[in-house]
């Protein structure tokens, strides 16, 4: 048996004893926010009554934008719990038994429902801050300066600025429109969604190993290149329609822990 037949196939996330690891983008993209809005609101205080020292605004700000700092240390809180769930298996384990059925309810819905769901609350969240923003901007209500917020704007700018925006408008709305006619027979699948490894490939043992031996160019082509080698730009599967082509696919993304895009034929367009 070769080395490349005897490695091992990537753990499920299923199967997993601790929780999958945060990217540093999304461990601080919400404390990074929290703090951005806070020190714009003592920025505000500093402006509206000069002979306010910044240790003054910041007890100000601190007592009467208390829900923020409260936002803030819950969400220190929540990245503490994932960092731990992240390192010890037992924490991880405890906290599946327990309280595994949220994740039970939430996977309830489709892959792309629960993106959806999560960029409407994100967004929520980003209109939410920015009405707090602009109330102590404007000396206004949150709601009230945030519909203020694009007359305000649109009468700051000049006649050629505003001819500028009317077409990069009109060129958008274009853009969308052809964007969203042409998203049909895509379906992506991200990485905790694959279940399928190597392992669950049978009777093509000789395209498997040819796979495996691809990968590694994929994964550190850096390595391939330094001694002169050429790296592949992909893997083409040909064959009829059962043979495994969307099998291997599938277990490749698995194996590699990368999204898997699947494109219906009739969604490709060709050009000259």
């Amino acid at each position: 048996m070769s080395s490349l037949e005897s490695t091992p196939s990537r753990t499920r996330d299923s199967d997993r004893k601790t929780r999958v690891h945060l990217s540093v983008y999304d461990r601080s993209k919400f404390l990074l926010l929290f703090g951005i809005v806070f020190f714009i609101l003592v920025w505000s205080s500093l402006a509206d009554n000069p002979l306010l020292s910044f240790s003054d605004a910041l007890k100000e700000t601190s007592n009467n934008r208390s829900w923020l700092l409260i936002l803030f240390g819950v969400e220190i809180l929540r990245q503490i719990h994932f960092l731990i769930s992240e390192i010890l298996s037992p924490y991880h384990g405890v906290w599946q038994k327990y309280f595994g059925f949220i994740d039970s309810l939430l996977h309830k819905f489709s892959d792309w429902t629960r993106f959806r769901l999560s960029r409407i609350i994100k967004a929520l969240i980003a209109v939410g801050l920015l009405s707090v923003v602009l109330g102590a901007i404007y000396k206004e209500t949150p709601i009230r300066a945030l519909f203020l917020a694009p007359k305000a704007l649109w009468s700051a700018m000049p006649m050629l600025g505003q001819l500028l925006f009317g077409v990069f408008f009109v060129i958008i709305q274009f853009g969308a429109m052809f964007w969203f006619l042409s998203r049909g027979g895509v379906d992506t699948y991200f990485p905790d969604d694959i279940l399928t490894r190597f392992s669950d490939v049978w009777g093509q043992d000789h395209v498997l190993n040819r796979i495996r031996e691809n990968l590694l160019f994929l994964e550190k082509p850096e390595e391939i290149e330094k001694h002169g080698g050429y790296v592949p730009g992909g893997i083409l599967l040909w064959g009829p329609p059962g043979t495994g082509k969307t099998l291997m696919a599938e277990s490749m993304a698995g194996e590699t822990g990368k999204p898997f895009v699947f494109v219906d034929p009739g969604a490709f367009t060709t050009g000259y």
